[in-house]
């Protein structure tokens, strides 16, 4: 266990005047453990006490996960016993309990009903812990970034007249696991011509034609850490409307991103880039925030959109990803992955944002 992680967050329940915590989300259980959890319909929780306990639930089919909780408590359960009941008695009575935000209703509302406490959402505690990447985990989001490159480079090798939205889509698991990867961001889009009008295309039947842009947005996870890219190439030809849509969002993608700085402001990094494409007319294309913060979850707390005044703090990883989508004609998106230096910040992508035609 990374018992300098769970000491952080201890320090900071009593902060909070949380006296426990019961945490159940995969994502943190593996921040916490170094290993993800699949305790599908069945309880599986580790329960921080301010006092110093640290506890593990865990079903006792099981066993395997065993290991994660070395140098804590396991209090183990059968298919025969009420696993909330059982959790219930570690719950102070009268204490502040920290939930999770996406803890099942159906663990919850048991859990409220058998142990008398003020149950708080803990994700104020959590996400802002999170948030703030050490420098091990910067170097595996390098990595898997590494990774997530040569697999949408080769995608764009295989663009041909036959193949449609939808085929090379599902390629994209075998490429990752070709390349190494644990997995992949199975919401990735693949788009050609008119489907890259639509920010979040689902893939379909289209195959490309001559002028289309091809836009793959996709993320490999590495050592159980994310990565996301977004580029958009034209297969044969582009035309001169296209050409300047590209450069709009790459000027706007570049200009946003060296104003990124320590206390620069997420809701000013969205707007520099949202000025410089309404600029050329096409802010009303532009439909969603310029970014999102990355680590083990695809998309993690806080968002780099217009209504976040949160400031820029060194160590954060976040996306960048400007884009114009124009019903019936195209779209292009281009987006990379920034980690934030004391003066700066590192792009995590190599690959050239140059405009390419295949």
């Amino acid at each position: 266990m990374r018992t300098d992680r769970i000491e952080k967050i201890i320090n900071s329940m009593r902060q909070h005047n949380m006296d426990q915590m019961v945490i159940s989300d995969p994502s943190t259980i593996f921040y916490l453990t170094g290993k993800f959890v699949a305790s599908g319909a069945r309880l599986f929780a580790l329960c921080l006490d301010t006092q110093g306990a640290c506890t593990f639930f865990i079903n006792s089919l099981q066993t395997d996960y065993a290991p994660l909780a070395e140098g804590a408590e396991i209090v183990w359960y059968t298919d025969s016993d009420d696993s909330i009941q059982i959790l219930a008695k570690k719950i102070r009575t009268g204490g502040t309990v920290g939930i999770d935000k996406n803890w099942p209703s159906s663990f919850l509302l048991r859990l409220m009903a058998a142990a008398d406490a003020k149950y708080v959402l803990n994700s104020g505690i959590i996400d802002y812990i999170r948030m703030v990447k050490d420098d091990g985990e910067i170097q595996l989001m390098r990595e898997t970034q590494a990774v997530n490159e040569k697999v949408i480079s080769e995608m764009f090798q295989y663009v041909s007249p036959e193949l449609t939205e939808q085929k090379h889509h599902r390629m994209l698991h075998e490429m990752y696991c070709a390349h190494g990867a644990d997995g992949y961001n199975i919401i990735g889009v693949v788009a050609y011509g008119k489907s890259c009008g639509y920010a979040h295309h689902k893939p379909d039947g289209t195959t490309p034609v001559a002028g289309d842009c091809i836009m793959i947005d996709a993320g490999a996870r590495l050592n159980g850490y994310r990565s996301d890219m977004t580029r958009t190439v034209f297969y044969k030809s582009v035309s001169d409307e296209m050409r300047n849509i590209y450069e709009v969002v790459k000027e706007a993608q570049l200009t946003a991103m060296d104003a990124i700085k320590p206390g620069m402001r997420f809701c000013d990094i969205d707007k520099i880039g949202r000025d410089i494409i309404t600029k050329y007319g096409y802010g009303e294309y532009f439909t969603h925030r310029i970014g999102h913060n990355i680590g083990i979850d695809g998309h993690e707390f806080p968002d780099v959109g217009g209504a976040n005044t949160m400031e820029v703090l060194p160590n954060m990883t976040f996306s960048v990803e400007p884009g114009i989508y124009i019903p019936n004609l195209g779209g292009v998106r281009i987006e990379d992955l920034v980690a934030v230096t004391e003066n700066g910040y590192e792009c995590l992508n190599k690959m050239s944002k140059d405009l390419r035609i295949i």
